[in-house]
Order: structure tokens, then sequence, then C-alpha cells
């Protein structure tokens, strides 16, 4: 399956090679191997039909009708919400919404398909929508499916847990910060990947380790700053005399996916956190990680392949610098400035102050 931002030749024995379209980061084909295939003309790809054919897979009986409002609000979304660059309405995005919906299809058989639909679109995209496009878009649901309302499925095991490890951690568990944990959950359940993105001090880095927390000693994670070393420093580089030397992430990952060193079976999640800002010389060599092949291609021609329980989580402040076929690949979890706010940062600051007294002096200034 190709996607919309890759464009694809094919030479004359049959294979296929995808170009290069000038993203940073990326090299170029030579013209003089550019000579050795022929160009071959592709169309946009049918989405309607695609996710029609999903859909009745996924068990919807009613597929062409919820094809159609799926797409339209796609499209209404890519003419009427802001440009953020963390916004993608393409293929790969239809495809996790799907997956989310056929799990609500099993999870819950006998409620009606049109609100099954609703709520998956509303749930999975509600949280990469900014504060200023949250009202369009929930008012394009609520057009296209008029009279329905559902409420939101919480896990309320999860949301029980949550709070505790947050208070044991010494945060305010309010209600905004654990529902950004719980969506954090469920984009990891349908994407392997998964960029966290808000402005400084939104609460980013506690959200994972929160959610992290709740599953104990059977979670294990890894944090990298990939702008702290070299890419060759990352993903490892082979010397003149052809002797490799690894990097940061292919021995994380190798160990990850073979249950080697501090990294064991009993593991039941393991998450590599990038926390660092994008850019393409280290993000373009994620891309075969990030999508549906799931596997690390270095240049000792080794392949690590992501094991069930593996994760990646990337901490960012924007994705300014990131092409449209690395958002594309992976999940969003948007943070607004004014989602946490600075209540619980004062409150967790106050419950550190000993002296009562003080304590009601800030309380009543506060």
């Amino acid at each position: 399956m190709f996607y919309e931002e890759e464009l694809v030749l094919v030479f004359s024995a049959g294979y296929f090679i995808t170009m290069n379209p000038g993203y940073a980061g990326r090299t170029e084909l030579p013209e003089s191997l550019k000579a050795l295939f022929r160009s071959c003309a592709m169309v946009v790809p049918d989405i309607i039909l695609i996710c029609e054919n999903m859909l009745m897979s996924e068990g919807f009986k009613s597929s062409r009708l919820l094809a159609n409002k799926f797409m339209t609000l796609y499209e209404l979304s890519k003419e009427l919400l802001s440009k953020a660059k963390h916004y993608d309405w393409g293929l790969r995005a239809v495809k996790s919404v799907l997956r989310m919906a056929g799990k609500l299809r099993r999870a819950d058989p006998e409620i009606e398909e049109d609100p099954l639909l609703m709520r998956a679109l509303r749930d999975f995209n509600t949280p990469k929508i900014t504060t200023n496009d949250k009202p369009i878009f929930l008012q394009l649901i609520d057009d296209l499916f008029p009279g329905i309302e559902i409420e939101k499925k919480l896990n309320p095991e999860l949301v029980k847990q949550l709070r505790i490890v947050t208070k044991e951690n010494k945060l305010q568990p309010e209600d905004v910060f654990i529902e950004k944990c719980v969506n954090l959950s469920e984009i990891l359940e349908v994407r392997h990947s998964v960029f966290i993105i808000g402005p400084p001090g939104s609460g980013k880095t506690e959200v994972w380790k929160m959610l992290a927390a709740v599953g104990g000693n059977t979670h294990v994670c890894e944090t990298i700053n990939p702008k702290a070393v070299t890419t060759n420093e990352l993903y490892g580089t082979m010397s003149r005399t052809k002797e490799w030397k690894d990097g940061v992430v292919s021995t994380i990952m190798r160990d990850m996916a073979k249950n080697q060193g501090n990294y064991k079976a009993t593991h039941l999640n393991k998450w590599v956190c990038f926390d660092g800002d994008v850019d393409a010389g280290w993000i373009e060599s994620m891309n075969t990680v990030m999508d549906d092949n799931k596997t690390l291609t270095l240049v000792s021609n080794e392949r690590i392949p992501l094991s069930g329980p593996m994760r990646l989580i990337f901490e960012v402040s924007n994705l300014r610098n990131a092409s449209p076929a690395t958002v594309s690949r992976a999940g969003m979890l948007f943070i607004n400035d004014i989602d946490i706010g600075m209540k619980p940062f004062m409150d967790s600051w106050l419950d550190t102050i000993e002296n009562d007294i003080a304590k009601s002096k800030f309380y009543l200034d506060y």
C-alpha cells in the first residue's frame, strides 16, 4: 500500500522503489540511477472505498453510509480547521480510527453503528485538536451525526490507578490531566508510535510517566535525547574497514526485542521515549520503524523488528521541521497550554509547605 506523500517508480522487472520527494534529511537518487527505472503513473487512492471495505471487515453493516460520513468529516476538517503541522487527515489516520471503531464494535455489539463510529471519530481525533479548533470539530461531528449523544467511554480501573499513582508522586490528579493519560493509553493501543506535543510546562513528561507508573514492575522505559548525540552515535556507524559500531537506539531496541540485559519477557510494556526536538537529520531514519513495517533498518543491513510490547514515544514542543511522511506515521496527543494551567503547579508547591499559617496566607492570596 502506497500513501499520498510517496512517489513510486517501477523497475522493468516489476520491482517497486519509492523515490525521495525532496524532503529535508533524505538523499536524492542520482540521475544515472534514475535512468535505470521507468516512471509509473499513480492515482489518488479512493479512500471512501477503502474505508467502506475496512468498515465491513470490522463488522459494520451500513458501511457505505458510514464511509461517506467518515470521509466528509475528514474533508471538512482539512478545509475548515487550522493548518497545524501535527494534523493528518490521510490514509494512515483513517486506518487508525477504523481500528478503534472495530474495537468498540466488538466490545459493545448491541450498540447501533452510528453512535459507535461517532465515538471513535470524536475520541480518537479530539486529543490532537487545538483549543481554537475543538468547537469547530465537535460541531462538524454534531452536524454529520445529528441527535446522537454518547458519552466518552473511560476505563474506570485505569482512571482509579492513575489517580493513585499521581497522588503518590505528589502531583494533582485533575480531570484534564487524567483524561490526557487515558488518551495516551488509547492511542498506544492502535498506534505503536506517538507524538506528545505541547509547549514547555504543559505536563507532557508527567503524562507518559504517570501512565508508565500504573504498570509498575511490568513496565520499562528508556529516555533518549536525540539532539545530544550525532546521528551516527544514535543509530550506529560503519567504519571504512567495515567494522560496525552500535548506536544508542540500535542497542536499546535490539536488547528490548531480544529480552536481553535489563529487559525481560515479563515486561508487558517497553517504551523508548525520544525527548528532544524533531528535525529531518534523525527522524527520517525512523520512518521504517514508525510505519507498518515496525522494523529498524541499520547501515549494517541488520533489521531489528519491534516486538509486541515495544512502543515509541516522541516528546516534542512542535513539529515545524517534520515532513508530512513523518507526521502521518504516528498518533498525536496535543496538550494545549491551558489544558493543565498553572494551578496544579501551585497546588503541588503549596503541599510542600509545612507551616500551616504560611500555607493559608498563600491560599488567600492565590
